[in-house]
């Protein structure tokens, strides 16, 4: 890693131009070795399809078990 490499991020204060300044999804160019583009808070991830998938999947569970956190506090489900 890189003393300049991006360890973590948060939420802005102030959501910023959502939900396309937070996050965004695009196919990248056939001149890319991956071919999924994730952006989050503005720093670019590149990642093959089956890690993309993957990542997909490790969110819905754990989307799904905020919700039972979510409901059980009386506050809106996502």
């Amino acid at each position: 890693m890189t003393a300049n490499e991006v360890q973590e991020t948060h939420e802005p204060v102030f959501p910023r131009n959502w939900p396309d300044g937070h996050v965004a999804v695009a196919i990248t160019d056939d001149d890319q070795g991956e071919c999924i583009e994730i952006t989050i808070h503005g720093v670019k991830h590149y990642l093959h399809s089956s890690t993309a998938a993957e990542l997909r999947n490790m969110l819905a569970a754990r989307l799904r078990e905020w919700n039972k956190v979510a409901v059980r506090n009386g506050w809106p489900p996502v």
